[in-house]
């Protein structure tokens, strides 16, 4: 008998945490912060740089950026895009054409992102006939602000580069930006 009570007991046991069949509700997060494939998607950033290398040359001192930026959930949480953009140096105005890649990842509640772009400036002033080329790693923090939209904040090393002798300029960037995700129904 008493062996008879321990085996039922013990199968009650096992299989009571296995039958609870209710989904957990999370009302504090909402749909921005939890879309892990987002369909089309369009990203606006208002960027601000300070030179961190040669600063006595034109177009090192200092960088305000202007960009827009077109992408498309590529897997679960990677996003690419193009964009184009306008940036505004101490020695004149670039127009960058560029490549976007976004790695979304949540820790806790919060959802950060890592950036890579790259690409090629549009010499606006023509003072320079050969072309310049952009990279800017860094990462960031999604902020939901409604089921579509939300607030990109980031950080990123961004340095251009001249192919006829391998120069570089390089800054510290920080991004405010605007994600608005197009939902498929």
């Amino acid at each position: 008998m008493k062996r008879l009570i321990f085996i039922s007991l013990l199968f009650f046991v096992v299989t009571s945490p296995l039958s609870y069949s209710q989904t957990r509700n999370n009302t504090n997060r909402s749909d921005a912060s939890v879309n892990s494939k987002p369909g089309l998607m369009s990203i606006t950033e208002l960027n601000a740089g300070l030179g961190i290398y040669l600063v006595n040359e034109d177009y090192a001192k200092r960088v305000a950026n202007l960009t827009s930026i077109l992408g498309i959930g590529l897997s679960k949480n990677l996003t690419g895009g193009i964009g184009v953009g306008v940036s505004l140096y101490n020695g004149g105005t670039l127009v960058p054409l560029f490549a976007d890649f976004r790695y979304f990842f949540n820790l806790g509640k919060t959802r950060f992102f890592v950036l890579g772009e790259g690409g090629i400036f549009i010499n606006s002033n023509k003072t320079e006939d050969l072309p310049k080329y952009l990279a800017s790693p860094g990462f960031g923090l999604v902020l939901p602000v409604s089921k579509n939209l939300s607030v990109n904040l980031a950080a990123c090393l961004f340095s251009q580069f001249r192919r006829k002798d391998f120069s570089h300029d390089s800054f510290i960037n920080g991004k405010l930006g605007i994600t608005y995700t197009f939902k498929r129904n």
